[in-house]
């Protein structure tokens, strides 16, 4: 690890979260940051981002998480990874409702985010009610939520 760069063990980084291995990111990710020289105010997003979902995830530190990934937007708040990392580590601190807004918030960039949508799902985010006025266990909303399932499943 002494030969990689710091682009390469961000990497890296990222690739041990997806694989689960939570603390082992959260050192390469850190290894990164010091061999960049980075500090909190010249670190760019991306590792601002990662390092947010890596101290989520192996350390249980949600709001200094949150925190990194709230600076990473500010920087880059085009970016739906962003708001992907953000949501996560939301939702790993138990903040269910700020989780979903911050996914739909990437959505909004970009409508497709494999990544996004992917969390949504697991999650289990339900869809509005057809008559939104009515609530969701009225007998029309039952009926027009089952066919146009229906009809979707088709499509």
């Amino acid at each position: 690890m002494d030969n990689l760069k710091p682009q390469e063990l961000l990497g890296l980084g990222i690739k041990l979260l997806k694989d689960g291995k939570y603390w082992d990111a959260l050192n390469t990710i850190k290894a990164a940051i010091e061999k960049g020289r980075y500090d909190m105010d010249n670190m760019p997003p991306d590792y601002l981002s990662y390092l947010g979902l890596a101290t989520a995830l192996a350390e249980k530190r949600y709001r200094d998480a949150a925190n990194f990934c709230e600076r990473a937007l500010k920087k880059e708040f085009y970016n739906p990874a962003y708001y992907l990392n953000l949501g996560r580590v939301y939702f790993a601190g138990g903040h269910r409702r700020k989780a979903i807004n911050a996914f739909y918030n990437g959505l909004k960039i970009d409508k497709n985010h494999k990544g996004i949508i992917e969390e949504l799902n697991r999650i289990g985010v339900r869809r509005s009610p057809i008559i939104s006025f009515l609530p969701r266990k009225n007998v029309l909303n039952k009926f027009l939520g089952n066919l146009v399932h229906r009809v979707e499943g088709r499509g």
